[in-house]
């Protein structure tokens, strides 16, 4: 970050090879796309684009890595030979390409998570401390780290009718998991999954003001460990947990006591009778229960990349066209073989299109309305970067986004077909699908509104949440979606540099027609075809 500066010190010497907009006459609404702009758009350009962005030297392109940072400066550098300006952060009064956001990591401490459970008698007083590594499992995720004592009363199996008359708020929850016929056959014996019955203890036990649940398989019952049928939530002590800033987290712990934890709570602390068949709910004498949850937590910061090309219109350069891709994917994982999760389609492709769609405006005349590109970090977290760059815009001061055309996935499947969202139907199809549908006709590719399902699943999402028109290219789901397999070797960068042609008609003529982009009512005419 520190010598960007000394980098942004050559953009007037870039600049001079760009097209200047000073005395440019602004583009009237029927200005044809400009050709030679358009032509430049290479599938060789975008492979070599992808072929970077999804090597293995870039092991995924994780948020916070190493390599997420390499790719931003390779995005920034991109901005830079295109003649962009900057629009990002302020780094001593001059402006960057990067705009930072913060993130906070936190990771679980498996082994100063412990339950302590206490009875005490007059003046007798026993415990038990038992630790997440090997006696129970717990669900980490959301969890607020601290201390939480209550005292403990048992509610049998949990069900509704165990609550008749009884009081928990404020406390804890002990209850048993035993087998419960399903519901399409009830003369089975067979447990329902460990998820859904721990999380139907638990929704309802938090309903009725308890301030968390232990769960225990009933005495004598054939069940594998928890370790084993939670397997997710365990290793989710493994995991790095990312959120936007501060995480105020859930003062709710969900607890699984493997059998012999659950043997000595009933033998050490002589609550044998607890658990017997046919014990009613109610408050157990003298218990209690603490539990402790830990988390290493950092607060760190990650960036988003931000370029502007200014419009020649002065009524209208204030009024921006927003391109927004995610750069980031979900880096690498464990185990034997190839582990590096490249993201190629996911999402080197929209990342790649939308370089060469730079590229494009860089060298071709400018539109009567701005055109800004953002790439975010932190969109396979939870859309994260778009989440804050939506509240905390870059852009010079007047400067406003009114309308967003996001790519992600669009370099596999069909080569002359593209998924749009929103789609006639959608409460957001605006005046931007309609041109992004003439835009596909434009260069031969059928428009599918077919995506609506993926509608709040990518960046623009995070724009149509603040009344933004906005337009999402998706080229659709494939079997290598999420996988080590996601290799640039399948990308069909045709078809990629086909969407970013389709993606620039639409930009130009979102630029400069007469007013903004702007929500509409679909008529009851013939739309594109619709898929499933």
């Amino acid at each position: 970050m520190r010598s960007w500066p000394h980098i942004i010190g050559f953009l007037p010497l870039l600049w001079l090879s760009a097209p200047s907009t000073w005395g440019q006459a602004p583009p009237g609404p029927s200005a044809p796309v400009p050709e030679a702009a358009l032509d430049s758009i290479s599938p060789g350009d975008i492979r070599g684009h992808m072929t970077f962005l999804a090597s293995d030297l870039m092991r995924g392109r994780d948020t916070l890595s190493p390599e997420i940072r390499i790719a931003a400066d390779y995005l920034a550098t991109r901005l830079l030979m295109a003649g962009a300006e900057p629009a990002g952060d302020l780094v001593d009064g001059t402006p960057t390409y990067f705009a930072e956001f913060p993130l906070e990591s936190s990771r679980p401490r498996e082994e100063q998570t412990e339950l302590v459970l206490t009875i005490e008698r007059d003046e007798d007083r026993e415990t038990i401390t038992l630790n997440a590594v090997t006696d129970f499992v717990t669900v980490p995720f959301g969890l607020a780290p601290g201390e939480i004592s209550a005292p403990l009363v048992f509610v049998g199996e949990g069900r509704e009718e165990d609550y008749a008359d009884l009081d928990v708020a404020g406390r804890f929850i002990l209850a048993v998991e035993a087998p419960t016929p399903e519901p399409d056959n009830p003369e089975a014996g067979a447990a329902r999954p460990a998820t859904r019955s721990l999380f139907d203890k638990a929704n309802r036990a938090r309903s009725k003001g308890a301030v968390g649940i232990i769960v225990v398989h009933a005495p004598g019952a054939e069940a594998p460990p928890y370790h084993q049928t939670l397997a997710t939530f365990k290793r989710g002590f493994a995991r790095r947990l990312i959120s936007l800033g501060s995480r105020a987290g859930t003062n709710f712990p969900t607890i699984a006591l493997e059998d012999p934890a659950r043997d000595q709570l009933t033998e050490r602390l002589g609550l044998a009778d607890v658990l017997k068949p046919g014990r009613q709910p109610g408050p157990i004498d003298h218990a209690s229960v603490t539990f402790r949850f830990a988390l290493d937590v950092q607060v760190l910061r990650d960036r988003n990349v931000i370029g502007l090309f200014p419009g020649t219109d002065p009524e209208k350069a204030n009024e921006v066209i927003l391109y927004s891709a995610h750069y980031d994917h979900v880096g690498t994982g464990e185990g034997e073989g190839d582990q590096i999760f490249n993201g190629s389609d996911d999402n080197a492709s929209g990342t790649s299109a939308l370089l060469e769609i730079a590229q494009a405006f860089g060298m071709g005349p400018r539109p009567a309305r701005s055109i800004a590109f953002l790439w975010v970090s932190g969109e396979e977290k939870g859309l994260l970067g778009s989440r804050y760059f939506s509240d905390h815009v870059t852009l010079p001061e007047g400067y406003r986004i009114v309308g967003n055309i996001n790519m992600d996935m669009v370099s596999r499947n069909d080569a002359h077909q593209i998924g749009i969202t929103p789609s006639p139907q959608h409460p957001k199809f605006s005046s931007l699908t309609q041109q992004a549908v003439e835009a596909c006709a434009a260069e031969g590719v059928e428009a599918l509104f077919n995506a609506d399902q993926f509608f709040f699943r990518t960046d623009s999402a995070s724009f149509a949440a603040k009344g933004i028109p906005v337009v999402f290219f998706f080229s659709g789901l494939h079997a290598d979606y999420h996988r080590p397999s996601d290799e640039v070797d399948k990308a069909d960068f045709d078809k990629a540099a086909r969407i970013a042609r389709v993606a620039y008609r639409l930009g130009w003529t979102a630029a400069n027609a007469p007013d903004p982009p702007h929500l509409v009512v679909a008529e009851s005419t013939e739309t594109p075809k619709t898929e499933p």
